[in-house]
């Protein structure tokens, strides 16, 4: 006996109405997938990139079933008139521009790029379905003729993003022969225009992403300090160097994620305007021949519909193509043509404007989060699924705007960081900021000694107690906050982006810090939720060397280890130090360095598509000034 699970009326209006539903589902997510595609650059947070990645995922999806189901066109059905037949055949190469279209998102992630091979065949795949529904549904009408260029559109779309996800992680652009040419780029900066001082900026941030390559691990180069001195950036500014690397990034965000590197080249505009030009064509040539009967053609109007919804989303992404780094570069290049002149002037001030990422800074206070622990609703359905610690900490962190004094403050620690490695890989985690304070004896080198990140809850508890102890006696100045951000800055990255310390342990020890500061802070319930009180008492009192709580959950890494006693510790050693705040900084952006320079590329990858990070930003400077040729003996 068949069982039937679907109701008849419903099997029905899928029969009728399903293609169309589907169509309609598929044009909504391009649309999500052009606006959003590119804006998760600058906005950080889980909403947007759920929007995305649902987008995404779903869009091929429901191409393949709605492509699927043009396969089985009934050609010999009587109920369907000839032309309904033809107009649902149409659909099938629109569909193929639809789903090559987004120019502002080609790949999710960059394990995406790395499927560049299987896109190239499921192109050859996708266009021979496509080519298959087509012959079936072919006449000697004039309707029929309209699949030829709406056809070629879908598969120069398609062939697009093929393109763009297959050269993402290959060689590409100019050489650094090319770059170095007496009469290419030097002689390009001596002739820019000196009223827009943000033309310079953009230019630099081009050439020196094209010599590095930071996205190709494997790419070998000699640091531009000695091959290309004129690509230093030493004597800009500090906010100047961040929006040189701001351009950068955003370079390299598009090279792995967009469609930008295909578009903006000769053989990009070509076939921009060839597929603009199918599709325009496509669209009169069906007006021409439907005329009014649009307007009581069901199947006519829904295709037309298509076909302006397929135009509008290609006139508005041909619109933003100015509005990019990469247009800019392109019409420098040829700024010597009258023409070009206008259009510089016209973008240059406004890309000084442009968000090419977030700018906020992370920041997570281990101190904060214990004093504001507390049960939360469904706990235990939470805990069941280990998920209860992993959401407190997403309501405790927060984010602030990445502060001009501490670029400023950034930027002169890494040329301190940079003059004690000379181009070597960092190795160290502090020890070079307490040696160039005279500090490194063994009243401080035991706490940058410890493991990584037990160094940095060592580091954050004691700044935290600096910190509450000289605002209680109303001493304050820029650095203080700067020090203060950077230790939540760095806890954040412990507590909720461990991946990028490439520390096999944080999570435990991050565990056992909690679970160390909570069960002390509720030995003392005058402390209530005063930081400043509970900061006193860590710095004053004498700990006891055992903390009631359950030794069950030790584990061999936290073992004997008192987080709270070596915090005291370091605290106290500060405590007496005049200079304290420039010790605790140094180390703070040392210990930040070695972490961005020792994460892995795909992580650095990954932080632009979440909004962009201050690590990623350290990491590619360090990248400039590192000798990748350089071995250890």
């Amino acid at each position: 006996m068949h069982l039937d699970l679907i109701p008849g009326k419903l099997k029905v209006l899928w029969d009728v109405w399903g293609i169309d539903t589907l169509v309609m589902v598929s044009i909504a997510l391009q649309v999500i997938l052009t606006l959003l595609g590119s804006r998760r650059r600058y906005i950080p947070g889980l909403k947007i990139r759920f929007t995305i990645w649902f987008a995404y995922l779903l869009s091929g999806s429901v191409v393949k079933v709605i492509i699927g189901k043009l396969t089985t066109i009934e050609i010999s059905d009587t109920k369907k008139h000839d032309v309904t037949l033809k107009l649902e055949a149409l659909l099938a190469p629109m569909l193929l521009v639809q789903i090559g279209n987004p120019d502002t998102i080609t790949a999710y992630s960059i394990e995406d790029n790395k499927l560049g091979l299987r896109q190239s065949l499921n192109l050859l795949f996708q266009v021979g379905v496509v080519v298959y529904i087509l012959v079936r549904c072919w006449t000697s009408s004039l309707l029929s003729i309209l699949y030829f260029p709406t056809f070629l559109a879908g598969v120069i779309k398609y062939g697009e993003l093929a393109w763009a996800l297959k050269s993402a992680l290959r060689n590409y652009g100019l050489t650094i022969e090319e770059i170095n040419h007496e009469e290419n780029v030097p002689n390009l900066f001596r002739r820019l225009p000196r009223d827009m001082p943000g033309l310079e900026l953009i230019l630099k941030a081009y050439y020196r992403f094209n010599c590095l390559k930071p996205h190709l691990e494997n790419w070998l180069y000699k640091p531009l300090y000695e091959s290309l001195p004129w690509m230093s950036i030493d004597a800009y500014s500090a906010e100047d160097v961040f929006r040189i690397t701001d351009s950068e990034l955003g370079f390299m965000y598009d090279v792995l994620y967009t469609k930008a590197p295909v578009t903006y080249t000769w053989a990009g505009y070509i076939l921009r305007i060839i597929s603009f030009f199918s599709l325009a064509s496509t669209f009169c040539a069906f007006i021409i021949m439907f005329k009014t009967a649009i307007l009581h053609h069901i199947d006519a109007g829904f295709t037309f519909l298509v076909l302006i919804a397929a135009i509008i989303l290609e006139v508005y992404q041909i619109l933003l193509l100015p509005f990019s780094d990469w247009a800019i570069i392109e019409i420098t290049k040829h700024h010597d043509m009258p023409i070009m002149m206008p259009f510089l002037r016209f973008l240059v001030p406004r890309a000084n404007k442009w968000k090419r990422w977030s700018n906020l800074l992370g920041q997570f206070n281990l101190l904060n989060f214990c004093l504001h622990d507390k049960p939360l609703k469904f706990d235990r359905i939470l805990k069941f699924r280990g998920f209860d610690m992993e959401y407190k900490k997403s309501k405790s962190r927060t984010r602030v705007e990445l502060a001009k004094g501490l670029k400023e403050l950034m930027v002169q620690e890494m040329k301190e960081v940079d003059t004690m490695r000379d181009l070597k890989p960092i190795t160290q985690r502090g020890q070079w900021a307490l040696e160039r304070y005279g500090c490194l004896n063994h009243e401080f080198k035991w706490s940058v000694k410890r493991d990584f990140d037990k160094s940095i809850s060592i580091w954050h508890i004691a700044t935290d107690i600096c910190y509450h102890s000289d605002v209680q006696n109303a001493i304050a100045n820029s650095q203080i906050e700067m020090a203060k951000l950077l230790s939540n800055y760095m806890m954040y990255l412990l507590a909720m982006r461990p991946h990028m310390l490439c520390t096999t342990t944080s999570d435990i020890i991050f565990q056992h810090t909690y679970t160390t500061l909570l069960t002390f802070l509720r030995t003392r319930p005058s402390i209530t939720r005063d930081e400043g009180e509970a900061c006193r008492i860590l710095r004053t009192e004498e700990l006891p060397k055992e903390l009631d709580f359950d030794r069950n959950k030790e584990t061999m890494v936290t073992s004997n280890w008192h987080v709270l006693k070596d915090a005291q510790r370091l605290a106290r050693s500060l405590m007496s130090r005049e200079n304290r705040w420039h010790i605790i900084s140094s180390v703070w952006v040392e210990m930040l360095c070695y972490a961005a320079s020792n994460c892995p590329m795909d992580f650095h990858a990954e932080q632009l598509r979440r909004g962009g990070g201050l690590i990623t930003h350290v990491w590619l400077l360090l990248a400039h000034k590192t000798d990748k040729f350089y071995t250890s003996d």
